[in-house]
């Protein structure tokens, strides 16, 4: 697999296991199109949601804390 986007890496430092696993497919799908971005909601940790997201650029990670 290709080296991920530094956006990509940097939400990802100092997160588990469980969330990293839970996380890096949204990433591959993202990386496999090269199109869009991710966009992660939620409360943190396992009440997170992510997805592709057309409005975010490839890349790049946007953060909304519901």
């Amino acid at each position: 697999m290709d080296k991920l986007p530094v956006e990509y890496e940097q939400y990802l430092e100092g997160k588990d296991e469980f969330h990293i696993d839970t996380i890096m497919p949204v990433f591959r799908e993202s990386m496999a199109e090269r199109k869009f971005g991710v966009h992660i909601r939620g409360l943190g940790g396992h009440s997170e949601q992510a997805f592709v997201d057309e409005a975010v650029p490839f890349g790049k990670v946007k953060i909304t804390v519901v």
